[in-house]
């Protein structure tokens, strides 16, 4: 985080230059055992983002409790680079500085998307959320199958999590961002 610190501040005088405050989107999730924390991220959507989800539920092609529109008009300028490049993630390294989060795991989900699948929800939440996992190197956000993806990955790696799985993941994580940057993706 240290290491980082310069481009976190750079990241954070775009966003307030093009969009103003706040500069940090934070969002209550579940952790391991179903503990909320508030998860920090940078923020990437308009600050009247929630007020415009019920204008937009015709565009959005999700197939579970989360949302997915396709060039979501709710997304500012900045904030589509950094989700682009996924520098939206970066504090996050706080979460796993105090220990909600680590760097590979399920994604981690509000309350209110934890409880559309039961056994789903027990089994993701054994282990602590992760920044990455195998949904996110994985997805193709098929239509009618982004919610069953993400269930079969996170199901997937509750059931194979190990020193080497998280390795790979990490790796494999690198080199997607790096394939996306160069226009591959």
């Amino acid at each position: 985080m240290v290491i980082l610190s310069p481009l976190y501040l750079i990241i954070a005088i775009l966003i307030y230059h093009f969009d103003g405050k706040p500069i940090f989107f934070q969002h209550e999730r579940q952790g391991r055992g179903g503990r909320n924390f508030q998860c920090l991220k940078f923020r990437t959507m308009r600050t009247d983002a929630e007020s415009m989800i019920k204008n937009l539920d015709s565009l959005d092609r999700s197939d579970g409790p989360q949302i997915y529109i396709e060039d979501d008009p709710r997304v500012t300028g900045i904030g589509r680079f950094l989700r682009w490049t996924s520098l939206d993630e970066l504090p996050q390294f706080w979460n796993v500085f105090r220990g909600h989060m680590s760097i590979v795991g399920p994604r981690p989900s509000p309350e209110r998307e934890n409880q559309f699948c039961p056994a789903w929800r027990e089994a993701r939440l054994s282990v602590r959320p992760g920044i990455t996992g195998l949904w996110q190197i994985r997805r193709t956000r098929a239509p009618g199958r982004d919610f069953q993806e993400w269930i079969r990955y996170d199901l997937e790696y509750v059931r194979r999590a190990s020193w080497l799985l998280d390795t790979q993941i990490v790796f494999k994580t690198f080199a997607t961002l790096a394939l996306r940057v160069r226009g591959e993706r």
